[in-house]
Formats: C-alpha cells, sequence, structure tokens
C-alpha cells in the first residue's frame, strides 16, 4: 500500500495536521512510519516501471510470449491494486494530489459527525448505567485503589505530582482576594454567641487542668522583678506622699522599705504555696469568667465586639497578608525540595490509607458500593 510523497503533497488542513513532524530520536514509531511509506512507494515506483517496461519490450521468440503475458498481467494488476490503495487511503485523510475530487478528505470534511457517532457509540455500548453497574458489580474497585496506595512507589508518584501542582495553585490564587476572604471569615467568626462560648469551654479546660497557674507563676515572677528593679522609683512615689515631718526623719524611707518588702513577701507566698488563698481566689475568678463567657449574652457581646473591632483593623489586615505571603514563600520552598515535609507526609499518608484499606474489609465493602453508585450516577448524568 503506497502513500504520496513529494511535491504534489498540498498543504494539510491545520486542523488535521500536527503542529510539528516528531522528531525521530523521540518517536522510534514514526521512523518506521518513514520506513514503510518509502518501501511502498518504492515497491509502487518497482512495479510502475515493470509495467512501462513489460509494454514497451517484446521478447525474441514465441516461447517466451505466454509468459511475458503473464508478467505484464501481473504488473497492471499490481500497479492498479497499488494505486487504488494509496488513492483510498490519501482519501480518508486529503485530498489525493490536491484535486478537488468527490468523496475525499473525509475525516477533515466530516470529523464532526465522526465524533458525533463515535461519542454515540461509546455513550450507547459503554455508558449506560445499567451497562457500568453489571461490569462493576463483581468488581473490588476499593482493593484495587487500597493495593495501589499501599504501594511505596505508587503513593510516592502520586504525592509529587499532587506537590508538582500545588505552586501552579497558589500562581492561580490572587493574594488580595485571599487576604480580604481571610479577613471576612475572620469578622464573620468573630459572633460573640459563638467565639465567647468556645473561649469559656476552652479556658475551664486549662483551669481544671491548672493550666493558668502556670500563667500566675510566670505573672509573679515578673511582678518580683519588675519591683526589684523599680524599688527607687517606689521610694520616690512615696516620698512626694509623705509630709515634710516624715521627710524630715526619713520615715518615708523605712515605709517605701516596709512596702516592698511585705510586696515582695507576699509574691513570694503566693509562688511558692501551691493552696495559699490568693490562688484559691484566682481559680474562682476563672470559674466564673469561663461560666459568664459560655451563658452571659452582654459579655459575648462585648467579646464578639472587641474580636470584631480587631479584625478589620488596618494593622491586622496587614499582618494577614504578610503571614499569607509567608506562608506562601514557605510552601513554595517546601515544594521545590525532593526532601519537602509536605511530599513527605502526603506519600505516608497515602502509603497508611491504602494499607488501613486492606485491613478493614467493611470499610471497603461500604467504599465498593458508594463508588459502584457513584460511576452509574456519573455514567446516567454524563453517558
Amino acid at each position: 500500500m503506497a502513500y504520496e510523497d513529494g511535491d504534489h503533497t498540498p498543504p494539510r488542513d491545520p486542523m488535521t495536521s500536527p503542529s510539528r513532524a516528531p522528531k525521530k530520536d523521540e518517536d522510534s514509531g514514526y521512523v518506521r512510519l518513514i520506513r514503510m511509506r518509502r518501501l511502498a512507494n518504492g515497491l509502487l515506483v518497482l512495479i510502475m516501471a515493470l509495467f512501462v517496461f513489460s509494454h514497451l519490450w517484446e521478447p525474441p521468440g514465441q516461447d517466451w510470449d505466454m509468459h511475458w503475458r503473464f508478467v505484464r498481467a501481473f504488473a497492471e494488476a499490481a500497479m492498479v491494486g497499488g494505486l487504488a490503495d494509496w488513492f483510498a487511503v490519501t482519501a480518508i485523510f486529503r485530498r489525493p494530489l490536491g484535486l478537488p475530487i468527490p468523496h475525499t478528505a473525509v475525516i477533515p470534511n466530516n470529523q464532526d459527525r465522526i465524533a458525533d457517532a463515535v461519542g454515540r457509540f461509546i455513550a450507547d455500548n459503554f455508558l449506560k448505567g445499567e451497562l457500568v453497574a453489571e461490569r462493576v458489580k463483581d468488581k473490588d474497585l476499593s482493593e484495587t485503589l487500597a493495593k495501589w496506595l499501599a504501594d511505596p512507589a505508587q503513593s510516592r508518584a502520586l504525592a509529587g505530582g499532587l506537590v508538582q501542582a500545588v505552586p501552579a495553585l497558589l500562581d492561580a490564587l490572587d493574594d488580595e482576594t485571599v487576604a480580604a476572604f481571610l479577613r471576612q471569615q475572620a469578622a464573620e467568626a468573630a459572633e460573640g454567641a459563638r467565639v465567647a462560648p468556645a473561649f469559656g469551654s476552652v479556658l475551664e479546660a486549662l483551669a481544671e487542668q491548672g493550666r493558668h497557674q502556670a500563667i500566675l507563676d510566670a505573672l509573679l515572677t515578673q511582678g518580683y522583678h519588675l519591683l526589684e528593679e523599680n524599688k527607687e522609683l517606689v521610694r520616690e512615689k512615696i516620698r512626694g506622699r509623705s509630709g515634710w515631718l516624715m521627710r524630715f526623719v526619713s520615715a518615708d524611707k523605712k515605709v517605701a522599705d516596709t512596702v516592698i518588702n511585705a510586696v515582695n513577701d507576699l509574691l513570694y507566698d503566693v509562688a511558692s504555696d501551691p493552696r495559699h488563698p490568693l490562688r484559691t481566689q484566682l481559680n474562682e475568678i476563672v470559674s466564673k469568667f469561663a461560666n459568664d463567657l459560655r451563658d452571659d449574652p452582654e459579655l459575648q457581646a462585648r467579646v464578639g465586639s472587641w474580636i470584631k473591632e480587631a479584625a478589620v483593623h488596618p494593622s491586622v489586615g496587614q499582618a494577614v497578608e504578610a503571614g499569607w505571603s509567608e506562608f506562601k514563600v514557605a510552601l513554595r520552598r517546601d515544594c521545590a525540595s525532593p526532601d519537602g515535609k509536605l511530599r513527605s507526609w502526603l506519600e505516608g499518608a497515602l502509603t497508611n490509607l491504602g494499607a488501613g484499606l486492606l485491613r478493614e474489609p467493611s470499610v471497603r465493602m461500604a467504599l465498593n458500593a458508594r463508588l459502584r453508585s457513584l460511576l452509574v450516577e456519573l455514567a446516567d448524568r454524563h453517558g
């Protein structure tokens, strides 16, 4: 079977022609195609030459006459068959020799109709809901998926593909839109009726675990150091409020030292005694505040108002934008690293997911039922 090859080939339709010819080192199939075209064209030229030669030259003597007629008939039949094959195959894809012969360039002229016919064939024979249901009813789809995910090589490849898609996703996001969305979500989440009870529950849980005492210990330590560093300031304040007689007899210094020592002793006692009355009072204050956050509408409204005001403050918006920018930079850097944390986490999560599915037949059964119904639904909707 021959194909035309040469200067007579008309320009191809851009809708049916490739954007560029594949390179030989890129596609060995293209090399084989060129070789077969040359072989077919060479055989056609050879047969045509034999046909012409068989008509131009007559063998001497009568003994060769019958045999030569067979050669001539063979050459004629082979040439006609080769030309017919060349014309038939060429006419499917383009106009032979560029001539406007009817019923040629079949595919370019009918590609929409052919595509519709192929689509109807696939939809009628492969994508009907009942056909899909029949084909997948005995298939353990979740087990196949689980085995595929449990394979470290497959999960690594999938994780790598997902990580490679992250930078493109970040590029598609507008920074200002994301920042505005985050600010809006923060403002909407700042409803006192929702935020304050949550704060109250968290505060109560921390109090039950004694975590608030650690905050008190830190405050006591800082208070002790603050008082030690500002003794002279305290003395000056007391001196300024003392009468001239107390200053004359230097009683103001003794009073100041007494106050400073008393406060230091109190701080030390509270810090060293877990059952100090002030700690008990603190527990009661924290417990009452937590209850008020959960039950007091007025306090809830005030808390919500404070958070809303903070959420719309320009400095908060700038902080959100800066945080988003830093997050993007860090995420890009992590995705670019072969040993990135996101890649490692995804790989481990996918592998564990596959292994977990293999260990849980009941989960696979439920997942199979859902996958089958989903496939049937997709077939009915888009088939």
